[in-house]
């Protein structure tokens, strides 16, 4: 793999909390990365170790050949990063704002021209004279992005840019995200959002600051689906099935019943297999971390 991120041993302590234990993992050139986890689990912080914002309390990280710990400095001029808010200047239009952030990686006579390509990747030329302050939430957050990357970084970190985006917005920064992808930007993408997971080439589920999980979509669900059963029953109560035996989880879904199963627990009559979903692999590797935590 021709990393682009590649973290070794990632550690970041807040007095006594242990925020990040120990992460690894590496991003390849042109890939779409996703960090996925519940609220609280260590994502953001992890971001911010790795485009050199915070420095870990041990490990290491090397972002487009820079080490966040020897050269943090080397690692924010190489990086492109949007935070879950769109952080743009209200007051200033959509140009203004591209050029202040392009102002602070390139040298005058490179701005506008880099300026006017970002405008033109993004979609913002019919909003270019308009104050930030005055757009939706969905092309706030597309001009964030944009200006992430107007200096055409080689690797972006985007924290959780569709948070509170309607679908079709969401669906739109995707769009954004790939196609800075396909001209060779790796982007790490956090997210609690199961179908934004299903968008990612690799997704490193991140839990209580570890990395619990790692691999495609496909091959996360694989691995759940070699330690569960999962099924489909019209019109059944939940209640009645929770507890039972080799019944792990039972839920409404519409009309229908989601089963959660044992391997070596024999379907009920009238039920149909379903294949497990990255909600699936969600809650379920989550539970295992519970079980096996220390009480």
């Amino acid at each position: 793999m021709n990393a682009k991120v590649a973290a070794r041993g990632l550690e970041r302590r807040f007095g006594h909390l242990l925020a990040v234990a120990g992460v690894s993992f590496e991003v390849a050139e042109g890939e779409v990365f996703g960090l996925l986890g519940p609220n609280g689990a260590g994502k953001t912080t992890l971001v911010r170790l790795l485009s050199g914002v915070l420095a870990p309390t041990a490990g290491d990280a090397v972002v487009d050949g820079a080490s966040v710990v020897r050269d943090p400095e080397r690692v924010k001029a190489r990086i492109g990063y949007a935070t879950q808010e769109a952080s743009v200047y209200p007051f200033l239009t959509v140009r203004e704002n591209l050029e202040f952030r392009a102002a602070m990686y390139l040298g005058a006579p490179a701005v506008r021209s880099a300026v006017e390509d970002a405008l033109a990747r993004f979609g913002l030329e019919g909003m270019a004279g308009r104050r930030a302050g005055e757009l939706s939430g969905g092309w706030k957050q597309r001009l964030s992005i944009a200006q992430a990357v107007v200096h055409r970084p080689r690797v972006a970190f985007l924290d959780e840019p569709t948070t509170g985006l309607d679908p079709l917005a969401r669906r739109a920064v995707w769009e954004l995200v790939y196609a800075e992808a396909a001209r060779g930007m790796s982007a790490v993408v956090t997210t609690h959002y199961m179908d934004e997971a299903e968008r990612c080439h690799r997704v490193g589920l991140v839990y209580r600051g570890r990395l619990v999980a790692l691999g495609t979509p496909q091959e996360l669900k694989e691995a759940v689906r070699e330690r569960y059963r999962f099924y489909r029953l019209p019109a059944a109560d939940a209640g009645a099935w929770r507890g039972r035996a080799g019944v792990l989880d039972a839920w409404q879904r519409g009309a229908a019943l989601r089963l959660v199963l044992r391997p070596d627990a024999p379907p009920p009559p009238g039920a149909e297999a379903e294949e497990p979903t990255m909600e699936d692999v969600f809650v379920l590797q989550i539970r295992e971390e519970d079980a096996h935590a220390p009480v």
